[in-house]
């Protein structure tokens, strides 16, 4: 899933949750964005959260990865299928979020969030986060994440992608940038699971209110950007 833009990322920051449906919107978004605001299912989300915490989570080190265990241990709501995919998370301070880096962007992000995204490169402009570039996703250990996975791809404008994962922290949160074209291809297709935030996009060129375009991103939402 790959990122351009003559668009700028002015902010990404909010919360809520939502159903879904396959309809599309791109009224009242900026030329080249297509937005599903209820695309997968809470079944879906779950399961491609937890895919993708999964493999967050084998980055960090065995003191936090042992901290979470002892977590779950106590708490086992994510263990017994509750619908609140907010409780899919640990606390903040069971992740080892880093404060801010130069990073390449491939996926969007939320509070409490989990993020499938692409790439483009930037300055220190994510903060309080975990991120990684994704080679596989772990379709053995997670039953049916197969055919949610070949929904997801579906919506793909392009065939070859670059799949990010970033969870943004429940204060993490992503400056204003412009994307870099060659580094990212010529599209970003990101999906929003957990907590809602707010996209906002206005002209690259051109900084004025009436430019500015406020976007939600509930859980199981999709948007593609050109």
């Amino acid at each position: 899933m790959t990122n351009s833009s003559l668009w700028k990322t002015v902010s990404l920051l909010g919360r809520r949750n939502t159903l879904r449906s396959l309809s599309n919107i791109s009224e009242g978004c900026p030329p080249g964005f297509v937005f599903w605001p209820e695309y997968f299912t809470n079944e879906e989300q779950r399961a491609l959260l937890e895919a993708s915490l999964y493999k967050l989570d084998s980055l960090e080190s065995r003191r936090a990865r042992k901290k979470r265990r002892q977590y779950w241990d106590t708490n086992p709501s994510k263990l017994t299928g509750s619908t609140n995919l907010l409780e899919v998370f640990a606390p903040d301070g069971l992740y080892e979020f880093e404060e801010a880096r130069s990073y390449q962007l491939s996926f969007l992000a939320y509070s409490l969030t989990a993020y499938v995204h692409t790439q483009g490169h930037y300055d220190g402009v994510i903060h309080h986060f975990r991120e990684m570039h994704l080679s596989s996703w772990p379709v053995e250990e997670f039953k049916g994440l197969k055919p949610i996975l070949g929904r997801l791809y579906s919506l793909c404008p392009t065939p070859a992608v670059q799949t990010h994962l970033l969870h943004l922290a429940s204060h993490g949160y992503i400056l204003p940038h412009v994307d870099n074209i060659e580094s990212s291809g010529s599209w970003i297709l990101g999906v929003s699971l957990g907590a809602e935030r707010i996209l906002r996009i206005q002209k690259a060129d051109n900084s004025t209110e009436e430019a500015q375009y406020s976007i939600p991103l509930p859980s199981g939402s999709i948007y593609l950007q050109r």
